[in-house]
């Protein structure tokens, strides 16, 4: 399989008064085209600030960083913006629903800003593979967390992203709803050969991926 996504040798140090706090410290990795890849740390290891970086949502102090042949540091701002809102999906711990839209307003908003044409039978199968076809008229306030979730992920595949990022999607389920998105993200990797980075604390969930990296201190090292 072709790399799909890769960083080379990326820190990332934050200034927290008159001290520099290095969040990552040189990490390097590639995600193969097609696969699921499960990154699992503890709160503070730098997976979250990896995945980021990796979203084009902040920028490395150093190294490079790759979506195929475009590397992100030789893309202005808008490029950046353009290529993240064209090429990656973003699944959130905390739903970030819009709450004066229902559901099929909030995935359809995610379409309308990547500026992909409206696919009405790629919806509806999303919809269905997601469980949420009868519910696209309910507001978040009227779904449960986990149909907010899966509201969530269509709105994150909408536009057909090359690179999907799930941080922490379980967070803030229960274990029904937990297991549930994650047979979900199982089999939009099989059926639909979604690329997708997940990060997550917890082993069990990293379970389902096709690999399962381990960070510690902003560094990849062995489980």
């Amino acid at each position: 399989m072709s790399v799909l996504a890769r960083a080379e040798n990326v820190t990332k140090v934050y200034p927290v008064g008159q001290v520099k706090v290095p969040a990552l410290r040189g990490v390097s990795l590639e995600i193969a085209d097609g696969e699921f890849v499960a990154l699992v740390g503890a709160s503070g290891s730098g997976k979250s600030t990896l995945l980021h970086i990796l979203a084009a949502l902040t920028q490395p102090t150093s190294g490079r960083v790759f979506l195929g042949e475009a590397e992100y540091g030789m893309l202005s701002d808008g490029g950046r913006t353009a290529m993240r809102r064209r090429s990656i999906g973003i699944i959130f711990q905390r739903f970030n629903l819009l709450p004066t839209l229902d559901a099929r307003g909030n995935i359809e908003i995610a379409r309308e800003i990547s500026g992909v044409p409206a696919e009405p039978e790629y919806f509806n199968r999303l919809a269905g593979l997601l469980g949420i076809g009868e519910r696209l008229g309910h507001r978040p306030s009227q779904l449960s967390g986990g149909e907010q979730q899966r509201v969530a992920i269509a709105r994150a595949l909408i536009h057909r992203p090359k690179l999907l990022l799930a941080d922490e999607p379980t967070g803030n389920l229960d274990s029904k709803n937990s297991q549930a998105v994650l047979d979900l993200l199982q089999r939009l990797n099989r059926d639909f050969g979604q690329t997708t980075f997940m990060i997550t604390h917890n082993v069990e969930a990293a379970a389902i991926a096709h690999r399962v990296l381990h960070m510690r201190d902003g560094l990849l090292v062995d489980a």
